[in-house]
């Protein structure tokens, strides 16, 4: 198979599983959106938690704080389509209503991604000085949107 051919076929299996993922989301429940929700919140404090320890002096810094930025980065990306419409209102819910229309919620979770990306970076070069004001960043991002769209 020629390289333009395994090119336009590899385009359309993406372009097919995201359509096919944007419909998985469509027809999720909103139960469904709160958990998803809550174990990505659970997987980003999982990872950061012991990069943000580190950088508040309570801790050594892991020694996969790498392998741990990128997956926040990750999480930045799918966390999104967790907050899906007729979840706000569900007995645990955290986030207020107006996140779930808001430009600057989704806004948050691209800045996070960004600041996670350059943690990423940070990390994989072992300084710790820049590895804790790439910290301080992220915490930046998560604090601004926790502050804002964050029931108390």
């Amino acid at each position: 198979m020629r390289l333009s051919t395994k090119l336009t076929a590899a385009a359309i299996a993406i372009g097919l599983t995201a359509g096919a993922a944007s419909q998985a989301l469509a027809q999720q429940k909103p139960d469904e959106a709160l958990k998803m929700r809550q174990g990505l919140m659970q997987a980003v404090k999982m990872n950061f938690g012991p990069i943000a320890g580190f950088a508040q002096g309570k801790g050594d810094l892991p020694a996969d704080a790498a392998a741990k930025a990128g997956h926040l980065t990750a999480l930045a990306k799918m966390a999104p389509m967790a907050w899906g419409k007729g979840s706000e209102a569900l007995p645990g819910a955290n986030t207020k209503a107006e996140a779930f229309a808001s430009a600057d919620f989704a806004k948050g979770w691209t800045a996070m991604g960004e600041a996670s990306a350059k943690l990423q970076a940070a990390a994989a070069s072992g300084g710790a000085e820049a590895i804790k004001a790439a910290a301080g960043e992220v915490g930046k991002t998560c604090k601004g949107c926790h502050d804002t769209f964050r029931k108390e």
